[in-house]
């Protein structure tokens, strides 16, 4: 065997340059004749990396890139013959020692310094048998444990300048590190990532309810059921209630399901009473209604239940109300009692309030002209056959057959000369004589133009839940006659009077229904009434009566009109003597003319407020007293006044001052 070798003089030599020191020499030549592979033994002391690297390269036959930071003194003892290949494992672990490392690309190695290696990218396809000490990555999958959990376990196994991270998606670990540690973690991930017999398991019941017995073995803990003691195994494990079917659900190791199974074996044994009953306190919800609804669910309910109990399908629940403290007595199954309380949970729940706001808006304006002429003349001698002449009107004031009668003391014989003379209002103008031979005359002249106007504004408000029906009436209750009696005849020996009172004002029914897109269908129900104008013709009071039935939808805050009226009434009566009365300007005298008119507007406005929050009624509380407020100080004349009083605190009405005078 032929052999080289690097002799380096420790004292003599220790000068020279590098290339004399490692420069190797055949030591036999009848070794290289025979073919067998050749071995460099190395000795350095003090010598220059760089030199190293131009040695191993020669050696090797591997081109070297080496990084200007690569700089040092290196030395190396060895007496035991080595090959290409030991040589090259030589070279990584004294660069290892300094710091420094080798990544192999396709053309050529590069040098450099460890903390930037693992951001360059190797080629190890060069090597037959990659070296020990070769910096690398690899990907190591694990099979049966997570991935995450072994990073903190290995991280302090890992270079400083090497990498170790987990994949969770993929459950594998990236390590960058050198081979022989590479070896070394993948023999420990081996031991740590062993099959357990953690499975799951479902387990029926036939008498206790699943969600009583989760609770029980929540309480004593996985740790104590698996016996481990907080190991991770046991912290692992877990019961699941599956409430649709009365089942257990167990996760864990065969250790730990076994004896849940055991302890649930024991716990599932029917109760001492059949049934278990409850109180369940209502916060919202009526009692009453909420107990027939549940009474109206009980037999579909237990009719479903039915099939997962132990005792042949036989169900008995009941439900019952208590309304002095509002509350559900129930008493069914465990499982009919789970999905009875569910129900009264989703039900039990503030219900959300309307502010219902309307507007009656109503305006009327009449007018009249009254305008007439009346004369008369006659002979009153004695002789019958006198003529008379003249006019007499109704339509406008008094008639003028009344007047003279009144004038000439009662001599016309008319029933209406015998009652005193009541004048109507307006211009009357009259006069009238009779001369000594008889002859009696008069006129009667009278004028009246009438006008009224008014502006009514009614604005009532009221605050109902959702889909509750609710009234609100402001007016007055008048009696009506319906019957009298005024003689003592036939058989009657008292007489009286029948009455009937009403209601006679303002009335507002509504019903809201809120949607989930918070629109309000309102069932509205509106009527305003007032007395009118007797009539001469009536036999009691007339009333007049505006109402409205309607049902609208109305979004939130949102202002409609619900209906309304436009009225228009023009009324001409004329009397007039045929023929004189048709004659321009003199016809006046011969008629009398009455003209009427009336106009009404009555709208309706109406607008919902949903209050769904805790406090919005008590805001809505506070701007009504506000307005309160604004309205008595606008009756006593002092809006505008410099001296106004302090508004007091709402909360003063309860203490029996809620509006001061004003003064």
């Amino acid at each position: 065997m032929q052999r080289l070798f690097f002799a380096f003089a420790l004292a003599l030599l220790a000068s020279m340059p590098l290339m004399a020191q490692d420069n190797p020499q055949p030591a036999d030549e009848a070794a290289a004749e025979t073919g067998s592979p050749e071995t460099w033994t190395v000795n350095l002391k003090d010598a220059d990396i760089r030199a190293l690297v131009d040695q191993v390269s020669d050696i090797t036959g591997y081109s070297f890139v080496v990084d200007p930071r690569v700089k040092g003194k290196v030395t190396v003892v060895s007496e035991t013959p080595m090959n290409k290949q030991e040589v090259y494992d030589l070279f990584l672990s004294v660069l290892h020692v300094h710091g420094f490392t080798a990544i192999p690309g396709e053309e050529s190695i590069k040098v450099i310094q460890q903390s930037d290696a693992k951001q360059t990218a190797e080629d190890i396809t060069r090597f037959m048998d990659v070296p020990s000490e070769q910096l690398m990555t690899r990907v190591i999958h694990v099979e049966n444990v997570s991935a995450m959990q072994l990073v903190p376990i290995l991280r302090p196994m890992v270079a400083s300048y090497g990498h170790l991270a987990g994949v969770s998606a993929a459950n594998a670990l990236i390590i960058s590190d050198h081979k022989a540690n590479i070896e070394r973690m993948q023999g420990l991930i081996d031991d740590l990532d062993k099959p357990t017999d953690s499975e799951v398991e479902v387990v029926q019941l036939e008498e206790a309810y699943v969600g009583d017995m989760v609770e029980l073995l929540q309480e004593l803990g996985p740790d104590q059921l698996s016996g481990r003691g907080g190991s991770d195994d046991g912290s692992s494990a877990s019961v699941v209630a599956d409430e649709r079917s009365n089942r257990l659900i167990l996760r864990g190791t065969s250790t730990f399901r076994e004896k849940v199974r055991e302890l649930v074996e024991k716990l599932d044994t029917p109760s001492t009473s059949r049934g278990t009953t409850k109180v369940i306190r209502l916060s919202h919800a009526d009692a009453t209604k909420l107990s027939e609804m549940l009474s109206g669910l009980m037999g579909d309910i237990t009719e479903g239940e039915s099939g997962g109990q132990g005792n042949g399908g036989q169900t008995d629940a009941s439900v019952y109300a208590n309304k002095g403290l509002n509350a559900l007595v129930v008493r069914a199954e465990p499982q009919v009692m789970s999905e009875i309380e569910s129900i009264v949970n989703q039900l039990d729940v503030r219900r959300a309030q309307v502010l219902i706001e309307a507007a009656i808006v109503e305006i009327s304006n009449e007018a009249g002209q009254d305008l007439g002429v009346q004369w008369g003349a006659g002979d009153e001698s004695g002789n019958s056959t006198a003529p008379v002449a003249g006019t007499n009107f109704n339509n406008v004031g008094v008639s003028l057959n009344a007047v003279l009668g009144q004038i000439l003391g009662g001599s016309t014989g008319s029933s209406e000369g015998s009652s005193n003379l009541g004048l109507g209002a307006g211009l009357s103008i009259g006069a009238g004589d009779r001369d000594s031979s008889g002859i009696t005359w008069g006129v009667l002249i009278q004028a009246l133009s009438t006008s009224s106007k008014a502006n009514l504004l009614s604005t009532p408000s009221i605050i109902t839940l959702d889909n509750e029906e609710s009234e609100i009436i402001v007016g007055q209750n008048v009696p009506f006659r319906t019957g009298q009696s005024t003689s003592t005849g036939d058989g009657l020996q008292n007489p009286f009077t029948t009455i009937e009172r009403k209601d006679i004002g303002l009335t507002l029914n509504v019903k809201p229904s809120i949607s989930a897109d918070d629109v309000v269908k309102l069932a509205v129900e509106q009527t305003t009434e007032d007395i009118g104008q007797s009539l001469d013709s009536a036999a009691d009071l007339i009333t007049e009566k505006r109402e409205i039935k309607t049902t609208v939808l109305a979004d939130d805050e949102e202002t409609i009109v619900l209906g309304g009226l436009i009225n228009e009434d023009y009324r001409v009566s004329k009397s007039k003597v045929p023929l004189l009365g048709d004659i321009p300007l003199l016809g006046a005298l011969f008629r009398s003319e009455t003209k009427t008119r009336q106009k009404r507007n009555l709208i309706v406005f109406l607008r919902p407020t949903i209050l769904r929050e805790e406090g919005e009624a008590d805001q809505v509380a506070r701007t009504q007293f506000k307005r309160l407020w604004r309205v008595n100080l606008g009756m006593n004349g002092d809006e505008q006044g410099e001296d106004q009083p302090q508004r007091p605190a709402m909360e003063e009405m309860f203490r029996g001052n809620p509006l001061p005078p004003v003064e």
